[in-house]
């Protein structure tokens, strides 16, 4: 289960540190991204990290990926590039109502906290499961969180961020974030845990962002939603597919290699 103690731990290993470095920076490149664009579009691309991890957990292996491999990463690459040329996701409207806020956090917190206390006496593949989807409910409200404090600082002075609470709701979100993630890897296969981390965090966050920041698509016509709809399930089957694959898990079928995943959001 969830536990502080687990980072405790794991700070004594170089090697995680040196991901948890990596995490940091991407994430604040992750904020500038957000700060000159919409959630959705931002979030949809960072699960192309997986594209990235797929040649490179290849590195010094004998057996390279294979056709199904190639045939998922196209498919996610194609996904993606047609959502975001005919959905054409547009908003850069940093600030929400509190009530909207209420609503929007609240729900995602409503997934974590279910699915944590859901799986707690689970087998250790719906573990890893169920704190997988709570940690993309948590990197979720992270994201839409930083949208509103990158928004904020474009406008006012560092020091007044001491007195705007989504600084501090960010800093708990990030750290159970961090928790639950970390927990979810740690409670069973990464073939469980990374599919359901991939897919449920950008979902949730383009939720958010259509809730809070009235982000919405140009997509015009029952045409052009059909052809989002199905880049968006062309997109998500190609994540699930590369997200189990044995050269981004570290499958077992390869010993002796450690899994490359990509940063966590």
């Amino acid at each position: 289960s969830p536990r502080p103690g687990l980072i405790l731990e794991l700070i004594k290993h170089p090697m995680w540190l040196f991901g948890i470095g990596l995490d940091v920076g991407a994430y604040f490149l992750e904020a500038a991204a957000l700060s000159v664009g919409s959630i959705v579009l931002v979030q949809t691309l960072l699960v192309s990290g997986l594209l990235f991890a797929l040649p490179l957990s290849a590195i010094g292996r004998a057996p390279k990926p294979g056709r199904s491999e190639w045939m998922a990463a196209a498919a996610l690459a194609a996904g993606i590039a047609v959502f975001l040329s005919v959905g054409e996701p547009i908003g850069n409207n940093g600030t929400a109502t509190g009530w909207e806020w209420e609503t929007g956090l609240g729900f995602c917190m409503l997934i974590a906290i279910v699915m944590v206390l859901l799986t707690r006496a689970a087998q250790p593949h719906n573990r890893a499961l169920g704190l997988a989807v709570a940690t993309g409910a948590c990197y979720a409200c992270t994201a839409a969180l930083t949208k509103q404090v990158v928004d904020f600082l474009a406008h006012h002075p560092v020091e007044s961020l001491v007195i705007h609470w989504p600084v501090y709701a960010l800093a708990a979100f990030s750290v159970t974030g961090l928790l639950l993630n970390q927990s979810a890897f740690n409670a069973g296969h990464l073939a469980a845990s990374l599919p359901a981390l991939a897919v449920t965090n950008p979902i949730l966050s383009s939720f958010l962002g259509i809730i809070l920041f009235e982000e919405h698509l140009k997509a015009h016509g029952v045409l052009q939603y059909a052809v989002v709809a199905g880049a968006i399930v062309v997109m998500l089957g190609g994540v699930v597919r590369l997200a189990r694959s044995p050269f981004v898990t570290g499958d077992d079928e390869h010993p002796g290699h450690p899994p490359v995943t990509p940063a966590s959001p």
